[in-house]
């Protein structure tokens, strides 16, 4: 109650009554720098009846202060006044004005924190102007309003006192002349929407800026933006997240390496209609989800939730056992009997299995992410229901292809070796190797701990003892068996050395995420860096690895005064949520450098040091 109050107190100081001057507003008074500027330019300097052309208002706020966009939202107990455009235009037509994308603007306003939709800096907005057929020749004035709301260290309405204008002069003549000075201002309208178009766009989230390259992704064409998803999904059987399931792929073809053709064929598409059916369903659950609350699906989410990770790791531990040969699945004596229904049987189950392995080698993928799955899947979200849905399929069509072509490799059969003892081998190092995805799912639930590398080394340990006395037969040549053993011995040592180390602190010191923390550094003209992470995301550790653990980069954020902050997602109530999922759309890894004034920079999946220095160069002479 006490916030609404002083919020109605500060808005009727700012607003004011018409009859009281504006000294007394704090305004600018009579002949000073106006809260908000407009310049107006046409397109053309002389209109022809019938034409449509364009005005370009062009609007910036007084320093330090920003304009409340045409859906600024709520924050609070506060919802500004909308952004528009007032035309009056007499006789001539002036359709609904063109807004460029806005961007979350936070501010403090009577001791409140606030975060809502506004235009910081120069803005233009576009008015589309039809001129009528039976206009006469002459010149004719054109004035335009914006109305709504801009704040600085008070909020002031735009009208009254407070009112600006925009004129621009055209003449009607019989020819079309265009403006010299519309050039520069062409480009702009590639890039700006009506105002359900940016209400929508709020509501399904807009595509992550790739080093400031948002714009190019939010509005890409059709045909980019389906062959940008097919690529990512191409990208995907590449990343960490699915590589433990390759090889158990590779596995079961060398496995089908006995069989007929057309098991071999049914098999593989089994496989890969697996993959896709996850992003099918994917494709509905986000369809869904616009549909029921408006706000778009998030790439990786669901892997917040820690029932699904324990699920997870408890299927690996399942298929871990069978490739280790601790129980096998065989059919029913009574089905086996049955000549022809037994086979059909059995290959009903094998297919139904090899669906689920590549459903289970999607869902692994999710926690993996990179600057092109992250713009495609963005911009799936931006578009209408039946072409978003299609990209996000074709997500699951690309990361499908490969192994739907391998079963289209006759050659492919003859030329993989024949089962033998290396097969068992390689079976049962599988196994291991789920046992180590196992490990680092459980682990997730409680990051940040020593036990997760005991636990993981444990793995590795069993492996190496299973090595030693597996791999070699007692009459084996001397050689072979040093060779042998001597590896496995240096596994178990190599590998005891990097994961039974005590941890150590990351180079660059990280503060735990904190809103108000980060909006009074760049206050005190500070650059931030807030890294989204979390404890499921593998690419974040990379990130980690390359980036955060460096120590060129601490010496740059020390020598900068730069304040790191970890965004931790990893749980879906932890605060840096809003943040990375509603205002940015994205997902981890994600990291964001935030100027001490103006729009932020982000670095999407992984990136280089690099890049990173140059962000945080443009973020200091911004």
């Amino acid at each position: 109650m006490a916030t609404r109050l002083a919020i109605v107190i500060v808005l009727a100081f700012a607003t004011g009554l018409s009859a009281q001057p504006m000294e007394l507003l704090g305004g600018p008074g009579l002949g000073a720098e106006p809260f908000l500027s407009v310049e107006a330019v046409a397109s053309h300097t002389r209109v022809a009846p019938g034409q449509r052309f364009h005005v370009a208002l062009v609007l910036t706020p007084k320093a330090g202060w920003s304009y409340y966009s045409p859906d600024p939202g709520t924050s609070g107990d506060f919802t500004p006044l909308a952004a528009s455009i007032e035309a009056k235009v007499g006789a001539w037509k002036a359709s609904e004005a063109l807004w460029p994308m806005d961007a979350a603007h936070e501010y403090d306003l009577a001791g409140a924190k606030y975060v809502n939709n506004a235009y910081v800096g120069r803005t233009v907005v576009y008015v589309p102007i039809t001129v009528p057929a039976d206009a006469r020749p002459g010149a004719v004035t054109l004035s335009f309003h914006p109305r709504g709301q801009v704040c600085g260290d008070q909020c002031v309405n735009l009208d009254g006192l407070n009112e600006v204008t925009g004129r621009v002069e055209v003449t009607v003549a019989a020819e079309a002349v265009a403006h010299a000075k519309w050039a520069p201002l062409q480009a702009g309208l590639s890039e700006v929407v009506t105002v359900a178009e940016l209400t929508r766009r709020h509501r399904v989230g807009q595509a992550v800026a790739v080093d400031g390259l948002a714009p190019a992704g939010a509005h890409m064409s059709v045909v980019a933006g389906l062959a940008l998803a097919l690529l990512a999904g191409l990208i995907l059987n590449v990343m960490p997240c699915v590589l433990p399931v390759i090889p158990i792929r590779i596995l079961s073809i060398v496995g089908l390496a006995q069989e007929s053709r057309r098991r071999f064929v049914t098999l593989g598409l089994a496989f890969a209609g697996g993959i896709v059916l996850f992003f099918v369903a994917l494709a509905v659950i986000s369809a869904g989800v616009r549909l029921a609350t408006g706000n778009a699906l998030d790439w990786g989410k669901h892997f917040q939730l820690a029932p699904l990770r324990v699920t997870m790791a408890l299927v690996m531990v399942a298929l871990a056992a069978n490739l280790l040969g601790a129980f096998n699945v065989v059919v029913p004596s009574k089905v086996a009997g049955l000549a022809p229904g037994a086979e059909a049987g059995r290959g009903g189950r094998e297919h139904l299995a090899s669906c689920g392995m590549g459903l289970m080698m999607a869902v692994l993928s999710t926690p993996c992410s990179f600057a092109i799955l992250a713009v495609a899947f963005a911009w799936a979200q931006t578009q209408p229901l039946w072409l978003g849905s299609l990209a996000i399929t074709l997500i699951g069509v690309g990361m499908a292809a490969p192994h739907a072509v391998l079963t289209a490799l006759p050659g492919l059969v003859e030329k993989l070796p024949r089962p033998g003892i290396w097969m068992e081998h390689l079976k049962k190092s599988m196994g291991f190797i789920l046992l180590l995805v196992a490990v680092w799912l459980i682990g997730t639930l409680c990051p940040d701990t020593y036990a997760g590398w005991v636990s993981g080394y444990a793995v590795v340990l069993a492996f190496a003892l299973w090595v030693w006395g597996s791999w070699v037969r007692y009459d084996a040549p001397r050689a072979r068996k040093l060779a042998i053993r001597g590896s496995a011995v240096a596994l178990a040592v190599l590998a005891g050395y990097w994961m039974l180390r005590p941890s150590q602190p990351a180079a660059v010191a990280l503060e735990p995420f904190d809103e108000a923390r980060i909006a009074s550094a760049r206050k005190a003209g500070r650059v931030v860096v807030v890294k989204f992470t979390a404890s499921w995301c593998l690419s974040c550790r990379v990130v980690d690895a390359t980036i955060y653990n460096d120590k060129e980069v601490a010496d740059r954020f020390a020598a900068d005064g730069v304040l790191a902050v970890k965004g931790d997602v990893t749980r879906a109530e932890l605060p840096a949520n809003d943040m990375l999922y509603r205002r940015f759309r994205g997902a981890p890894p994600l990291s964001v450098v935030f100027p001490p004034r103006g729009e932020p920079l982000f670095l999407v999946g992984k990136f280089s040091k690099g890049e990173l220095f140059a962000a945080l160069d443009k973020a200091k002479g911004s």
